[in-house]
C-alpha cells in the first residue's frame, strides 16, 4: 500500500509527456463504461461539492499517473492523501481513469458559481436570522459554514443603526410590532446575543398586566406578572427593530447574507445516505424563475442542510412537495398606531362579534399598537378609506362600547354581582381559608403558589378596567392589514431539510403568538444540529432532525388549537353563548391558580 500526496501543489503537469495526452484521453473514454460500474456512486461531502469543473485537472492528474499505467485499480480519497492499492493485470487504460476519476471527484477545483455550506438559509425574516445567529453564537456549531438567501436588499450600517435609535420626538412607532415572550427574549439575548440592541434601543415596552373581555356578554379575565413571580408578561417592540437587531449580530458572526436572491430550483434526494448534498440555485429575486434561462444570473450551492424559512407561502416548501393543512378565516387582521392619554404598561384586548381588537403600549407607553380582526371590507375602510383622527376615534370607541361597538349587554360588565359579592366576603372574612384553598388548586394545576404579605389585600379576582382614551398618532403614523388563516405543514423534516417559523405553520394572531413559534423553532433547531454536531452526526439526516420535528410539535400544535379555538368561541354573538363564555371568564378570573397556569403557557413556559 503506497500513500500519494496529492494537494494542489503537487498536481503539475510534465511538459516533456505531450505525446502521452492524446493516449491518456482516449484511455479515459474508453474506461468511462466500466467506471460507472466500478466507481461507488455515493459522493462524500466533499468530493459532490466539488465536482463541477473538475476536467482540467482530471486530465492533469492523468498525465501525472501515466508512470503507474498497470498498477492500480481502485482509489479511495481521505481527506488529502489517496490511498493506492497496488496490483497488477492488463487493464492500464481503466486504471488511470479510474485513478483520475476518483481524484477528480475529490479534489476538482470549484466552478466560479458553485460553492458548498454546512447550512444553507432560505428566508431573512426573524426566525431566519435568529437561526443563524444561534448556530455561530454556539461553540459546537460556531465553525459550521451558514449562508442567509434574502429577498430582500441589504441595509448599509447607517441604515441598520437608524433602525435601531430611539425614536424621535413625536415621531410614532412603525404598525409591525410584536409582543415577545419572555422565553423569546431569553432566547434571542443568550442565544442570538441581539437582545441587548434592542433594549439599547429604548423601543421595547414592557407590559405587566394583560385584561381580556367579553364585548358582549360583559365577562373577563386579568393576567398579572406579579402573581407569577415575574416583572413582565411580555414586551412589544417593532419588528424591524428586532430584525435589525439580528441582522447586525448576523455581520458580527461572520455569516454570509445573499441579499436580493432566492432560490429558483432546489434538487435533493429522499435518500438519507451520509455525505450527500443539496443542490439549491440562487437567482435575483427580481427576475424570479425567469433567470434560470441565464447562467450568468444563477449561483449554484450545496448543503448538507436546507432550512426553509421564506414564509406561508414557502417556495422551498413546495419544491420539498410537502403539503400543509389548514383553513383561511376570511378576515384580515388591521396594524396601526394611536396615542393615549396618559402612559400605560398593560394589554388590552376586547373580543368583537367580528374579531378581536387589541391596544398593545410601546415605545414610551404614550403610544399603542393597534392589532384589530374584522372583515376584508371593513379592514379596507380602516387602512385605506378614513384619517387619522376617524381612525384614532374608532379604535377608542371599539375598546368603550360606544355608538356602533356598544353591546346590549356591556352595562353589566361586572353584571356577576353575586360572585363579587361573595368574593369581597371571602376577602374580608376567609382570607385564611381562600390562602389554603389557592395553595392547595395552585399545586393542583402544577404552578408555584404566591405569597403574599399578610398586609396585602388578598384578591381572588382583579377588577375590570376600562383602556385609556385613545387619540391620533398623526398622519405620518402607519396602518395597514394581512390576511388570517391557520395551517400546519404535515412534515417539518426531510432529509437535507427543516421548516421553521411561518413556512412550517401559521396561528391566528389574537394571542399574539406567531413570531414567538417561529422563535421557539429557530432554538429548537439550533439545539438539534447543535447536539448532533456534538455527536458526530450528519446535521442534515433525518435521525439529526426528528428530535426538533418531535418537539416543535409538541410546542406549536397544542397553541395553534387553543388559539383556533378561542377564534371560533368568541365569534358567536347569540346571548347564550355570550353568557356561558362570560360565566367562564369570571370563573377563571376568579381563581387566581389557574389564571397563573393560563399566564406561565402564554409566556413561553410550556
Amino acid at each position: 500500500m503506497t500513500l500519494v500526496d496529492v494537494s494542489p501543489s503537487r498536481l503539475t503537469d510534465d511538459d516533456d509527456d505531450d505525446e502521452d495526452d492524446e493516449d491518456d484521453d482516449e484511455d479515459a473514454a474508453r474506461a468511462s463504461t466500466s467506471l460507472e460500474l466500478i466507481l461507488p456512486r455515493r459522493r462524500s461531502a466533499a468530493a459532490a461539492a466539488a465536482a463541477a469543473g473538475a476536467t482540467g485537472v482530471a486530465r492533469r492528474v492523468t498525465r501525472g499517473t501515466a508512470l503507474a499505467r498497470g498498477a492500480v485499480a481502485r482509489a479511495h480519497a481521505i481527506g488529502g492523501v489517496i490511498v493506492i492499492m497496488m496490483m497488477t493485470g492488463p487493464t492500464a487504460a481503466v486504471s488511470d481513469a479510474i485513478m483520475s476519476r476518483a481524484l477528480a471527484r475529490a479534489f476538482a477545483s470549484h466552478a466560479a458559481s458553485t460553492r458548498a455550506h454546512d447550512v444553507v438559509i432560505a428566508g431573512g425574516g426573524v426566525a431566519g436570522a435568529a437561526l443563524a445567529c444561534a448556530l455561530k453564537s454556539n461553540p459546537r456549531t460556531a465553525a459550521l459554514s451558514v449562508v442567509v438567501i434574502d429577498r430582500a436588499r441589504g441595509r448599509g450600517d447607517d441604515e441598520l443603526a437608524r433602525a435601531l435609535a430611539p425614536l424621535a420626538a413625536n415621531a410614532p412607532p412603525e404598525a409591525r410590532c410584536v409582543a415577545l415572550t419572555p422565553r423569546s427574549m431569553s432566547f434571542l439575548e443568550h442565544g442570538c446575543g441581539s437582545w441587548t440592541r434592542v433594549e439599547e434601543s429604548r423601543r421595547a415596552r414592557a407590559f405587566d398586566v394583560m385584561q381580556v373581555w367579553d364585548g358582549v356578554g360583559g365577562g373577563h379575565v386579568t393576567y398579572d406578572a406579579r402573581e407569577c413571580g415575574a416583572d413582565a408578561l411580555g414586551r412589544v417592540v417593532e419588528t424591524n427593530v428586532v430584525l435589525a437587531a439580528l441582522e447586525t449580530r448576523m455581520r458580527e458572526l461572520g455569516v454570509e447574507r445573499m441579499y436580493g436572491k432566492t432560490i429558483a430550483e432546489a434538487s435533493a434526494s429522499d435518500e438519507d445516505a451520509p455525505g450527500t448534498l443539496t443542490r439549491v440555485t440562487v437567482v435575483d429575486a427580481a427576475s424570479g424563475s425567469d433567470a434560470k434561462t441565464d447562467a450568468g444570473g444563477e449561483v449554484e450551492l450545496h448543503a448538507r442542510l436546507v432550512v426553509a424559512a421564506d414564509g406561508p407561502k414557502s417556495a422551498m416548501r413546495k419544491m420539498a412537495k410537502i403539503k400543509v393543512g389548514g383553513w383561511g378565516y376570511g378576515q384580515r387582521a388591521v396594524c396601526g398606531t394611536v396615542k393615549t392619554e396618559h402612559a400605560h404598561s398593560t394589554a388590552w384586548q376586547r373580543f368583537l362579534p367580528t374579531g378581536p381588537i387589541a391596544l398593545l403600549p410601546i415605545g414610551d407607553g404614550t403610544y399603542s399598537n393597534v392589532v384589530w380582526t374584522t372583515t376584508p371590507d371593513e379592514a379596507k375602510r380602516l387602512t385605506e378609506e378614513i384619517t387619522a383622527e376617524e381612525f384614532a376615534k374608532e379604535v377608542n370607541d371599539a375598546l368603550q362600547g360606544y355608538g356602533a361597538y356598544k353591546s346590549a349587554h356591556q352595562e353589566d360588565l361586572n353584571r356577576f354581582a353575586a360572585l363579587r359579592a361573595v368574593e369581597d366576603a371571602a376577602e374580608a372574612t376567609f382570607k385564611p381559608l381562600a390562602r389554603v384553598m389557592s395553595a392547595t388548586l395552585s399545586r393542583a394545576v402544577g404552578v408555584p403558589p404566591v405569597h403574599r404579605d399578610e398586609d396585602h389585600t388578598y384578591e381572588l379576582a382583579p377588577r375590570f378596567q376600562y383602556p385609556p382614551e385613545c387619540t391620533s398618532a398623526g398622519e405620518k403614523s402607519e396602518r395597514g392589514s394581512f390576511p388570517l388563516s391557520t395551517h400546519h405543514a404535515f412534515h417539518l423534516v426531510k432529509p437535507r431539510l427543516a421548516l421553521i417559523g411561518d413556512a412550517a405553520h401559521v396561528v391566528h394572531p389574537l394571542g399574539g403568538q406567531g413570531l414567538n413559534l417561529g422563535l421557539r423553532d429557530a432554538e429548537l433547531l439550533a439545539d438539534a444540529v447543535s447536539e448532533a454536531a456534538a455527536l458526530g452526526q450528519d446535521i442534515g439526516s433525518i435521525n439529526a432532525l426528528k428530535p426538533y420535528a418531535r418537539a416543535s410539535v409538541a410546542a406549536n400544535v397544542p397553541m395553534m388549537a387553543a388559539l383556533d379555538g378561542l377564534q371560533k368561541l368568541f365569534s358567536v354573538d347569540a346571548y347564550p353563548v355570550a353568557l356561558a363564555r362570560s360565566i367562564g371568564l369570571a370563573a377563571v378570573n376568579a381563581a387566581a391558580p389557574i389564571r397563573r397556569n393560563i399566564a406561565f403557557y402564554a409566556m413561553g413556559g410550556a
